[in-house]
């Protein structure tokens, strides 16, 4: 799947380059629009009384991202497995890499970390093909 936004001023820093830490904001959002697409967006979740947690995350800086650009996040789903998920970013702007990053989620309900549900797990694993 791919998520396209247009950087804004206020992600910048004094040379109008993108902040490292909006690399994460950007891989947050691409990864909510997935969620979204494949009919699991978190307020559905939230609503099953799951939570989704961040257990581990990085990014590799190759070239900057700069003001006004339109920055392209390619998400896919690295791995799956019965309590983690992973993804994984390259951000493009115009077809050139800019940086690369991953993710990797598990589910809590009621505070506990618990194996992936099947529905859940389905339809990522479904989502694989957007």
């Amino acid at each position: 799947m791919v998520y396209r936004r247009r950087v804004q001023f206020y992600e910048t820093d004094a040379q109008g380059i993108v902040h490292h830490s909006n690399y994460f904001r950007y891989f947050e959002e691409a990864r909510g629009e997935f969620l979204r697409s494949i009919g699991m967006p978190y307020s559905e979740l939230r609503s099953m009384g799951y939570e989704v947690v961040l257990v581990e995350a990085s990014c590799s800086f190759k070239k900057p991202v700069r003001y006004d650009e339109v920055a392209e996040i390619d998400l896919e789903i690295e791995d799956i497995n019965r309590y983690t998920f992973t993804f994984s970013y390259r951000v493009y702007v115009e077809g050139d890499l800019r940086a690369e990053g991953r993710t990797k989620h598990c589910i809590l309900r009621e505070g506990k970390i618990v194996s992936l549900p099947e529905k859940i797990r389905t339809r990522i694993l479904e989502g694989r093909s957007l």
